[in-house]
């Protein structure tokens, strides 16, 4: 095993010192350093993927925005994650990744790496101290300019270096070919000239210094248009400044894009007008593709260009100067030209691997070492914090069949031996007669595909059934192949035997070259161990509302903790899914989720007929014109449910038309997924919702639970 490395930051969305990690992930060497990433904010995950197809593991230490229990899980990743270097690129949770590492004995503790990609000026007064203090632990200190180093304090500020960092200069440049397309993907003319920037809506970037500098040109009238990539807090107010200030489709404003490179190469000139910066990268991008500069003078800026030389650099804070800079690029073709051939030059300056050099010597002074058993007794899986148990994804060795078990795919002449094994296994419900074409409508007329299936034969009978229940999400606009993790069973007298495991990892490499990318289940507490060993990761716990339609209810609604029963009862309210959908179904109301990021099931119109048609669960659809749901009734324990498996329309509206359709129908409460409204009168289902989890097929990176739209028909078990 090579040198263990834990990179920790603060999320993984499109930032600068996110992308870094990116860029230098590809380069590293993989046979000699192994590398996990731990980050913080669960929506922040844009660029978790492209760090997992570099040989990454990354993992998010937070199920929801709001979670915060993430310094715990972070400072048990750390004790009990047998790391041999701990290389921190933000202060907060830096400041608790230092702390975890000083708390081990010596001959189990960590090097303690830290990047510091902004000064220490721009962190808030706590997270300022809590670095300097812990700062003191840190073996080695790297700045990215020699403004940040100057801003450090403490025993840090005396051992810190300065490390130009870089990006992988071919990838970017690999982008710049497609400049026509791109513009007329954008509205943008060919001849029309484009200052382009890439830059998050945050006070730093100081848009309004670049949206006053816009309008100047202008009032000068200077044919220009702007187009800004990026993404953060600062988005609605930044839209009503450049409305307000008239600048309409001058100023494009784009939003996240995973191709920004791409947007960036198809502009004539590079700007930034920041208040303050660490090294940029998306300025080390603009030189790559040789765009001419024009930018404010802080930070990295003034550090690594030269004003006439490299490029124009003007006062922060003053847009007259930064319009008076751009103009005279855009009037000026040798300037431009000139500008241009220098940024070509100084690219080289910025190659990731001068960096990636630095780092692995770092690394290498620790030799990797076995993590040894905690000298305290302490359990080292433990959250201090109460958080759930360790779950990162686990490595099973590959398994073979016991002596005598061969291990195949199920054809249709297994079926009546598979719902046999499946009644002794599950007992008296999968033996319903009904359960033969609720079986074949999941498994055979699946909207994504039929399920693929394999069973395990001893001495000519099957033993054991493993099936993965096909699926399709969208994210972005992009198709994700997935598949549920269904239905399994081993003979009850075969049990022990690790055929639920054979029959699973067996799956897995089977639908890997299949096109899936993912798999993901809601096992129960007694399940959940198996898959957890078996490389699934805990997601987190679905938020969950109910709805009581009286105290009576509400009660009924707490004691009835067990297992909904599988068979609906009559139900009379609304109409049956398939004539709703001939008068038009959700129409309008069907609305993507708003952030690009977020996957819901790919629910059109025939995945509606095929998931909520059958007549065997009794679905049925309510329209009020403003809302519709889609609703079964069916009995928990003593109390009747109407489960809301899927909602159209604004979600109060939604809850509010449940709340009606459950009085109606009689029955105790409606539960959901999702946030409660209170002004549906729904709560928090008290202990929270059924725990989702995930395993990768390809390569990929965990979305996080925030960026998950489920409806319970997505979960629920049929």
């Amino acid at each position: 095993m090579g040198v263990r490395v834990l990179w920790v930051v603060k999320g993984l969305g499109p930032g600068g010192a996110e992308r870094l990690l990116a860029s230098a992930a590809r380069f590293h060497d993989h046979t000699r350093f192994e590398f996990d990433c731990a980050y913080v904010l669960a929506g922040k995950d844009h660029l978790a993927g492209e760090l997992e197809q570099a040989g990454v593991r990354t993992r998010c230490l937070s199920s929801t925005r709001r979670d915060r229990r993430w310094a715990g899980r972070l400072w048990r990743l750390v004790r009990s994650g047998g790391y041999d270097v701990v290389h921190v690129h933000s202060p907060l949770p830096g400041s608790v990744a230092r702390l975890a590492a000083r708390s081990l004995p010596a001959q189990r503790r960590p090097l303690v790496v830290a990047t510091e990609h902004n000064t220490w000026a721009t962190h808030r007064a706590p997270t300022r101290w809590a670095n300097r203090l812990t700062g003191r632990w840190e073996a080695v200190a790297v700045a990215v300019t020699d403004e940040v180093r100057a801003s450090m304090r403490g025993r840090a500020a005396a051992v810190a270096t300065t490390v130009r960092h870089g990006i992988d200069l071919d990838a970017v440049r690999a982008g710049s070919g497609e400049r026509a397309v791109v513009r007329a993907e954008l509205g943008v003319g060919p001849d029309e000239f484009v200052v382009g920037t890439i830059a998050n809506y945050r006070p730093q970037k100081d848009y309004p210094n670049l949206l006053l500098a816009a309008r100047e040109l202008a009032d000068q009238g200077v044919p220009v248009r702007f187009v800004a990539v990026g993404q953060g807090p600062d988005e609605a107010a930044i839209r009503a400044r450049r409305d307000e200030l008239g600048l309409g489709d001058r100023v494009l404003l784009t939003g996240f894009r995973a191709d920004a490179v791409r947007v960036l190469a198809a502009s004539d000139v590079f700007t930034m007008g920041s208040q303050w910066e660490g090294l940029p990268v998306a300025l080390m991008e603009a030189l790559a593709l040789g765009l001419p500069v024009v930018a404010t003078a802080v930070g990295g800026l003034a550090e690594e260009l030269r004003d006439g030389d490299d490029a124009l650099l003007v006062p922060p804070r003053d847009p007259v100067a930064l319009a008076g800079a751009i103009r005279r690029v855009v009037d000026d073709d040798d300037l431009r030209m000139r500008l241009a051939a220098a940024a070509a030059r100084r690219a080289a300056d910025f190659d990731v691997r001068h960096a990636v050099e630095f780092y692995e010597g770092v690394y290498a002074g620790r030799a990797a070492r076995p993590a040894a058993p905690d000298a305290t007794g302490d359990d080292p899986t433990r959250d201090p914090t109460g958080g759930a148990a360790d779950d990162r994804p686990a490595s099973p060795a590959v398994r073979h069949a016991p002596a005598g078990v061969e291990v195949r795919a199920a054809t249709a002449d297994d079926r009546s031996e598979i719902l046999g094994l499946l009644g002794r296994s599950l007992g008296a419900d999968a033996a319903d007669p009904r359960y033969r074409e609720l079986y074949a409508w999941k498994h055979d007329h699946n909207r994504f595909g039929s399920s693929p299936t394999w069973v395990a034969v001893e001495a000519g009978r099957i033993v054991a059934v493993r099936a993965f229940l096909r699926w399709e999400f969208e994210r972005g606009g992009e198709v994700l192949r997935a598949v549920r993790a269904v239905d399994t069973a081993t003979d009850p007298t075969h049990q022990g035997r690790g055929l639920f495991t054979l029959l699973t990892l067996h799956g897995l490499e089977a639908i890997a070259a299949d096109g899936v990318e993912f798999v993901f289940n809601t096992p129960n507490q007694q399940s959940r161990p198996g898959y957890l060993k078996m490389g699934w990761q805990v997601v987190g716990q679905l938020p969950t509302a109910i709805a009581p339609t009286g105290p009576a209810g509400a009660i009924r609604a707490v004691r009835s903790r067990v297992p909904a029963e599988r068979w609906s009862l009559p139900l009379e309210v609304g109409d049956p899914v398939p004539e709703w959908l001939e008068r038009g179904g959700p129409g309008e109301r069907r609305r993507p989720p708003a952030d690009v990021r977020r996957l819901h099931t790919r629910d059109d119109d025939a995945f509606l007929a095929w998931r909520y048609g059958t007549p065997l669960l009794g679905y049925r659809v309510v329209d009020d014109g403003d809302a519709a749901i889609i609703v079964r009734a069916r009995r928990r324990g003593r109390a009747s449910e109407l489960a809301l498996v899927a909602g159209f329309g604004d979600d109060r509206l939604v809850g509010r038309l449940a709340a009606r359709t459950a009085r109606r129908a009689g029955v105790d409460y409606v539960a959901r997924l999702g946030g409660a409204h209170l002004s549906a009168g729904e709560v928090p289902l008290p202990g929270g919702g059924p725990v989702l989890t995930w395993r990768a097929v390809a390569p990929a990176a965990m979305p996080a639970l925030a960026n998950w739209s489920l409806s319970l028909g997505d979960i629920e078990l049929f």
